[in-house]
C-alpha cells in the first residue's frame, strides 16, 4: 500500500473516533497521516565492508579459513534490542526518539523532530510535514480538514479529496492525474487515458491501443498491437494481428453473427457456416483442398479427387483413371484402372485388377481368382484354393466336407463325423455325444456325460461321473471314489481318506511324517524324532520329540519333561 493511501487512511481515523483520546505524555505509537518518521540516513556501520553489485560482491568477506562463532551467551539481548520487541517500527525514524519535540496543549497535538513535523487540532485539523522522497528540497505537506476534505502537495503528489464525492490525484513528476467525481472517471498520463460514467459508458486508450465497453448495449471494443475482441450484442470479431477487425490485414481472425453466420481464416485455413440455410465452406491451405455444402448439395475438391454429392440420391466421385457414381437406389457404377464394380438391385458384377471376376445375384454367386467360390441357392457352397489345393464343400445344414494335402474332413450333421490329419491325428465323433481321438502324444474317447478316458504323454484321466475321477501326471496323481475315498499325491506328500480313516505322509531329509486319525476316536503318528496319539483330539494323549515329552489330560496339556 502507498505513503498516499496510509495517510489518508490515518487522518480518516484520527478525524473519526473521538473517542479515542490520549493523556499527557501517553502518545500512540504510530504517528498519524502514515507518512514516516522524518528522514534519516541510513549507511553502513562504521568499520562494515562496502559491498558492490559487482560479481562476488555478495561474498563471504571473511578470511578464508576462518568460520564464524557463536557468542558465549547467544540467547542474551541488548537493553535497546528489548525495548523494541513487540514492535515493527523504528522509534528514531517515526520521529518518537528521545531526540523528538513534542507539545500537547487540550486537543492540540504538534510534533517535530527534525524536518518532520506533525501537528492536529483534534477533530478539525491535522497536517504533516516532511521532506518529499522524490525531491528533498521540496516540503511533502500533507493536511485533513475536518475529516472530510484530504490536500496533500509534494514532489510527486498534488491530491485534491473531498470525501466522498471528489477525487483528484496528480503525480507532477510523471505527469499523471485521475479524477473522480460521483460515477465520473477521467484519467490521463502521458501514455493512457481513462474516461468513465460507470456502469454506463466507459472507455480508454493505451500506447499501442484502446478499449471501449457500453454494457447498456452488451458492446465491448478493444484492441492493441497483437489483436482485438470487438462485441456488438449478438455480433463479434475477434482478431490477431493487425489494428482493426479486417480480413486483409489481420494474420488470425473469427467473426459472426450469433446465430446467423460465423466465418474465420488465417495462414492455413478458411471456413464459413450459414446455419439457416445449411451452409459450410472450408479450405485447407496446406493440402490445397476445399468443400462446399448447402443442405443437400455437397462438393469437395481434393489434391486427387473431385467430389459431388445431392444427398441422399444421388453420389459422385472422380480423378484421374477412377470414376464411381451411385443413383439410389437404382445403380451404382464406378471403375479405377483396369477394376470396375457394378451394382444394381438385381446383380453384382466386379471386374478385379488381377484379372479376377465376381458375380453375385438372387440365388447364384461365382468368383474366379487367386481363389475360387460357387454359391447356388444359399444351401450349396463350394470354395477352393488351387494353390493349395484345398477343396470346401457345405450343404446346409447336414453336409460338410474339407479336403486338402494335410486333412481330410467330413462331417453329416449331426450324426457323424470324422477329421483326420494325415500322420498326426484323427478324431470321430458319433453324434455330439461320442468322440475316439487318436494322436502322436496319445488318445482319448468320451461317452458323454458319463465316461471319459484318455491319456497325453505321460498324463492320464479317467471319469466315471459322478462316481470315479483319476487325474494322473508324472508328479501328482489325484483319485476319488465318491463319497467314501480321495487320494491325492504328489513327490513328497500322500493324503488319503477312506470313510472315517483320514491318512497323511510327507517325506523329509531327515526322515518320514506320518499320521492317522479314525475319526473322531484316536489319532496316532510318529516323526522323524519321536511319536504322538491322542484320543478324542487330546481329551487324553501323549507326546515326545526327542527328548522332550508332553502328557494330555482333559484337553490340558502337561508336560513332562523339562
Amino acid at each position: 500500500m502507498s505513503s498516499r493511501s496510509l495517510g489518508l487512511i490515518a487522518l480518516l481515523l484520527s478525524s473519526l473516533l473521538p473517542g479515542l483520546a490520549f493523556g499527557q505524555g501517553q502518545l500512540p505509537d504510530v504517528s498519524p497521516l502514515g507518512g514516516g518518521g522524518p528522514p534519516t540516513k541510513s549507511g553502513p556501520a562504521p568499520g562494515a565492508p562496502e559491498t558492490h553489485a559487482a560479481p562476488g560482491g555478495t561474498d563471504s568477506t571473511l578470511p578464508q579459513g576462518n568460520e564464524p562463532s557463536l557468542p558465549e551467551e547467544p540467547l542474551e539481548m541488548s537493553e535497546e534490542t528489548r525495548k523494541n520487541i513487540g514492535s515493527d517500527g523504528d522509534p528514531e525514524s517515526l520521529g518518537t526518539g528521545p531526540e523528538a519535540e513534542r507539545s500537547y496543549y487540550g486537543l492540540y497535538y504538534d510534533e517535530q523532530a527534525g524536518e518532520y513535523r506533525y501537528r492536529v487540532l483534534f477533530p478539525l485539523w491535522a497536517e504533516r510535514t516532511q521532506p518529499s522522497v522524490g525531491d528533498p528540497s521540496i516540503t511533502d505537506r500533507a493536511s485533513l480538514f475536518g475529516g472530510v476534505y484530504y490536500n496533500r502537495r509534494s514532489a510527486t503528489h498534488a491530491d485534491d479529496i473531498l470525501f466522498p464525492v471528489a477525487w483528484n490525484l496528480k503525480n507532477p513528476a510523471e505527469k499523471e492525474r485521475t479524477t473522480i467525481v460521483g460515477p465520473f472517471v477521467n484519467r490521463r498520463t502521458p501514455a493512457e487515458t481513462d474516461d468513465w460514467l460507470a456502469p454506463l459508458y466507459m472507455t480508454g486508450t493505451r500506447k499501442n491501443g484502446d478499449y471501449t465497453l457500453i454494457p447498456p448495449l452488451l458492446t465491448g471494443l478493444s484492441r492493441d498491437e497483437k489483436g482485438g475482441l470487438n462485441i456488438i450484442g449478438p455480433a463479434f470479431c475477434s482478431w490477431k494481428g493487425g489494428q482493426d477487425c479486417d480480413t486483409r490485414t489481420a494474420e488470425d481472425i473469427d467473426l459472426g453473427l450469433i446465430p446467423f453466420y460465423f466465418f474465420g481464416q488465417n495462414r492455413h485455413k478458411l471456413y464459413e457456416v450459414i446455419p439457416p440455410l445449411l451452409h459450410y465452406y472450408g479450405y485447407t491451405e496446406r493440402t490445397q483442398t476445399w468443400t462446399n455444402i448447402y443442405g443437400p448439395y455437397y462438393r469437395e475438391h481434393e489434391e486427387k479427387r473431385e467430389l459431388f454429392h445431392l444427398i441422399p440420391l444421388y453420389w459422385s466421385i472422380w480423378g484421374e483413371g477412377e470414376r464411381h457414381t451411385t443413383v439410389a437406389p437404382f445403380f451404382h457404377y464406378g471403375y479405377k484402372g483396369r477394376e470396375n464394380l457394378l451394382i444394381t438391385p438385381l446383380f453384382l458384377n466386379r471386374n478385379g485388377d488381377g484379372g479376377s471376376h465376381t458375380f453375385l445375384t438372387w440365388g447364384y454367386a461365382r468368383h474366379r481368382g487367386r481363389t475360387e467360390l460357387d454359391m447356388i441357392t444359399p444351401l450349396y457352397w463350394n470354395y477352393r484354393d488351387p494353390s493349395i489345393n484345398l477343396d470346401r464343400k457345405l450343404v446346409l445344414p447336414f453336409l460338410y466336407t474339407n479336403t486338402s494335402p494335410r486333412e481330410q474332413t467330413t462331417a453329416f450333421i449331426p450324426f457323424w463325423a470324422y477329421q483326420e490329419r494325415y500322420g498326426v491325428s484323427s478324431s470321430l465323433w458319433l453324434t455330439p455325444l461320442f468322440n475316439f481321438s487318436t494322436g502322436i502324444r496319445g488318445w482319448s474317447t468320451m461317452l458323454a456325460p458319463v465316461f471319459f478316458f484318455g491319456k497325453d504323454g505321460n498324463s492320464s484321466h479317467s471319469v466315471v461321473a459322478p462316481l470315479f475321477f483319476d487325474f494322473a501326471s508324472p508328479k501328482s496323481r489325484t483319485t476319488l471314489g465318491l463319497p467314501l475315498y480321495a487320494r491325492i499325491t504328489d513327490v513328497d506328500t500322500v493324503t488319503q481318506v477312506t470313510g472315517p480313516i483320514y491318512y497323511r505322509e510327507r517325506r523329509y531329509k531327515n526322515g518320514l511324517d506320518w499320521q492317522i486319525h479314525l475319526l473322531p476316536l484316536l489319532s496316532y503318528g510318529e516323526t522323524p524324532d519321536g511319536h504322538w496319539w491322542n484320543i478324542l483330539f487330546g481329551f487324553t494323549g501323549y507326546s515326545r520329540s526327542g527328548s522332550k515329552s508332553l502328557m494330555r489330560a482333559l484337553w490340558i496339556p502337561i508336560p513332562l519333561s523339562e
